[in-house]
């Protein structure tokens, strides 16, 4: 069995044909309880908990067969708080019939909320989007950098990407391999997306985005792609050139 570690991901090769990618995030001191430094009702706990990680695994053209939540708090109301998020954001990605599993605690009082997720996924090694850039290509992204209270609550933030933004990628020909962007920001990634392929990321000028400003629960996707694609996909919102990748 081979192991590799790319990214936030890690690959496990289950046969010559297939390969189990694995995700997680966590997220801690956010919620309701006296002693979250950011006061959130716990329901978006889960559910942005579980959009990094399913993110991570989507991007990688896998499909989702297993998830995991390590409540680390009561079940009565925070953990079912919580599980509530959890299933309304497998909603919203359109999965189901998938293994769900989970812990909370139930034998100490806790005064901050915390969680643990775990995202497993299969791919057909032939759709896997991971160290995948065979040409001189693009770099774009797709929704505004944003954490914490930047972040539209109250409905459906539009400036963010979202699982459309997400399935089209992956559907579009010439997409060569996405990556949602987290707290390190889009230029952070796509230097490491860039060395991990053995190409030179070359920034466009007059960049209207900041590429340093975390990206929160990766509201932010990029996506290394061919010219073609680009033309294809710039018309959809929040869409903007970033660089381009060439061989070294």
């Amino acid at each position: 069995m081979k192991i590799n570690k790319i990214r936030d991901l890690t690959l496990v090769s289950i046969d010559s044909n297939k390969t189990m990618v694995i995700a997680c995030d966590s997220c801690g001191s956010i919620g309701m309880k006296e002693g979250d430094a950011l006061k959130v009702p716990s329901i978006f706990v889960g559910k942005l908990t579980l959009r990094v990680a399913m993110f991570e695994v989507l991007s990688s053209g896998a499909n989702i067969v297993a998830i995991t939540n390590a409540v680390c708090n009561e079940m009565e109301p925070t953990g079912k708080e919580i599980i509530k998020g959890i299933e309304e954001e497998l909603e919203c990605a359109g999965i189901d019939k998938i293994a769900l599993n989970g812990s909370t605690e139930e034998n100490f009082k806790t005064t901050s909320t915390a969680l643990g997720i775990t995202v497993v996924g299969i791919v057909d090694n032939a759709n896997l989007k991971v160290n995948n850039i065979k040409e001189d290509c693009l770099l774009i992204s797709i929704g505004m950098p944003k954490v914490g209270g930047e972040i539209n609550l109250s409905s459906k933030d539009e400036d963010i990407a979202d699982y459309d933004d997400l399935y089209k990628m992956l559907e579009t020909q010439g997409v060569f391999e996405i990556v949602p962007v987290g707290s390190k920001g889009i230029l952070y990634e796509g230097e490491l997306l860039a060395r991990n392929n053995n190409m030179n990321l070359n920034l466009v000028d007059n960049m209207s985005i900041d590429l340093h400003k975390t990206c929160g629960p990766a509201t932010v996707l990029i996506a290394a792609v061919s010219h073609e694609a680009y033309e294809n996909l710039k018309t959809m919102k929040r869409v903007r050139l970033i660089g381009k990748l060439n061989k070294n």
